[in-house]
This record gives structure tokens, sequence and C-alpha cells, in this order.
């Protein structure tokens, strides 16, 4: 899944997405600069919040993705 989340990450144009976690949470991903998904072994997304809120997450615990629009409203 990290693969496919790096892959949304350069895409151009950027376009928002949702990850959705094994435990129900959703990171609704606005821009790329806000995501780290290194491209190491190591399975761990990191995700800044605009308040600065930093969220460290198992890229294998990642269920889903998807693609949404810029203006839709959503997940966390």
């Amino acid at each position: 899944m990290k693969p496919r989340i790096r892959q949304l990450l350069h895409a151009t144009p950027f376009q928002p997405f949702v990850m959705r976690m094994a435990d129900g949470r959703e990171y609704r991903i606005e821009h790329p600069d806000f995501v780290l998904a290194a491209s190491s072994d190591i399975p761990q997304i990191t995700i800044e919040e605009q308040d600065g809120t930093q969220h460290y997450l198992s890229a294998l615990l990642v269920t889903s993705i998807e693609r949404v629009s810029a203006g839709a409203t959503g997940a966390a």
C-alpha cells in the first residue's frame, strides 16, 4: 500500500485522497507536503495536520485509499 500512497503523493496534478485504517480511522490528505511516506522498507507513514498534530501510522494497517475532489468534505 505504501508504494500506492507514494504514487498519489507525487501525482501531477495532486488530487486529495482519504486513507482508511483497519481501526476505522480516516485521514484526508489535502496536500502532499503534510505526508511522509519514505521509500524505505519501514512500513511507516507520518501525517501532519495543519495544527501541528502528527500521526505515525503503519502502512500495513491502511485498508483503502480513495481519491476525493478538492471541494468535498469528509474524513479527518
